[in-house]
């Protein structure tokens, strides 16, 4: 008896805690005038076409793509710039690369929204404001001294005896480090990744604030656009 009451309680704390996406996807086929007068009946009518009126409103493919562009190369390129940055900062820690470390870590502790005017007027004078090369530069930025960070944490608990025995068979650094210390990088690898995703997919701040033109605006700015206007 003891577990039956458990199953129940957990089937209705599952049911309890599925109910809003019941909710949410019996909204999506209903009509304005269902949506207010039976917020919590099934619609006498299926509208499937609010899907497609949906779609082509807010161009969701363009914007999907131009989300799936910055995650894509942000994350690439935050991977092997800062796994990089990380095995020569710690395996040559000299006072020069010291300073360096510590300027990328204190900087983790800058807001975006303090240095967002002097970023603005940087871009612009570039002619990079607007543009993906300038968005993508600028996730570069707040994002490699987090995830040098990271790998730099990571990279000290392997073993230097390593790369030396692959030295004394004649291996260069860069293929040291590709080779042997990239692949056992594989696990806090992951854990930037799936940190960048999650950062860059769902960030809006920053779009917000360097594009302007629906060409390249990402899901978060439509999905804005499109609640501000209906």
């Amino acid at each position: 008896a003891k577990q039956v009451l458990l199953s129940l309680l957990a089937i209705f704390i599952g049911l309890l805690f599925l109910s809003p996406l019941y909710l949410v996807f019996l909204s999506s086929v209903k009509s304005v005038k269902d949506i207010f007068l039976n917020p919590l009946g099934f619609p006498e009518v299926i509208m499937w076409s609010n899907f497609s009126r949906l779609w082509e409103k807010i161009d969701y493919l363009r914007a999907f793509l131009n989300s799936a562009f910055f995650v894509l190369f942000g994350v690439l390129g935050l991977v092997i710039l800062c796994s990089m940055a990380a095995y020569r900062l710690i395996r040559n820690m000299t006072k020069q690369n010291r300073v360096i470390y510590l300027l990328l870590v204190s900087s983790i502790l800058i807001p975006f929204q303090t240095v967002m005017i002097p970023l603005i007027k940087i871009l612009s004078n570039v002619n990079l404001y607007n543009t993906r090369v300038g968005v993508l530069l600028t996730y570069y930025g707040f994002g490699i001294p987090f995830a040098t960070f990271l790998f730099s944490g990571f990279m000290k608990s392997i073993p230097k005896e390593i790369e030396e025995s692959a030295a004394i068979d004649g291996c260069s650094i860069f293929g040291s480090f590709l080779m042997i210390v990239f692949p056992l990088l594989r696990p806090i690898s992951i854990t930037v990744i799936v940190l960048d995703v999650l950062w860059i997919y769902n960030d809006f701040l920053l779009p917000f604030v360097l594009i302007s033109s629906n060409s390249i605006r990402t899901l978060p700015l439509v999905m804005y656009t499109f609640f501000t206007a209906y």
